[in-house]
């Protein structure tokens, strides 16, 4: 599968509009550079032959949840609610990770 595009970050997150469009890709583009320093390679990343692998639906989702938080909470602290933070996305990309040594 190719990279999460800004129409599916938009359908991900309901959007139908296009004022938000330069400020949703900065996320996206947020997203794919944190799953990609999270699983310690780049998003695509090549096989052994040197062969772009298509990004599996799992970290193409991932993508899509880290910039739908980015997007829904952008400041850097919540004042007066108990937020909690679920780690989907971490989970998604836990499998894909390398380099992480013994």
């Amino acid at each position: 599968m190719p990279m999460p595009t800004l129409a599916e970050l938009k359908t991900h997150l309901r959007i139908r509009h296009g004022l938000d469009d330069a400020d949703l890709q900065m996320k996206l583009d947020a997203a794919v550079d944190t799953a990609s320093q999270f699983i310690n390679r780049p998003i695509p990343w090549m096989d052994e032959s040197g062969t772009e692998v298509p990004v599996p639906n799992s970290v193409r989702l991932a993508i899509l949840i880290i910039a739908a938080e980015l997007y829904a909470n952008r400041e850097e602290s919540v004042v007066g609610t108990i937020y909690s933070k679920i780690p989907k996305a971490e989970n998604m990309l836990h499998f894909y990770r390398v380099g992480l040594g013994i």
